[in-house]
């Protein structure tokens, strides 16, 4: 039996987005060293990473030559 109503609301605290233009794009980052940081796959283009390696993750992305852009929401 299905749901007919909305998806049930996440909120993560203390999380990075990475959203990639690509699946294609997503899966290749996946698989190097920026994987480990993985805490759930939001779409097949987006992931909520570990915050704690934000630098870690922003490393990788620029040693495999993209560059990310960080955006970033203060506590109100």
């Amino acid at each position: 039996m299905s749901s007919s109503g909305p998806a049930p609301a996440r909120l993560f605290r203390n999380t990075a987005i990475v959203e990639c233009i690509d699946a294609p794009t997503l899966a290749e980052l996946l698989a190097g060293p920026m994987g480990r940081y993985v805490v759930r796959q939001l779409s097949d283009t987006a992931i909520v990473a570990d915050h704690a390696h934000i630098d870690d993750i922003l490393k990788a992305l620029r040693k495999g030559g993209y560059t990310p852009s960080v955006t970033a929401e203060e506590r109100r």
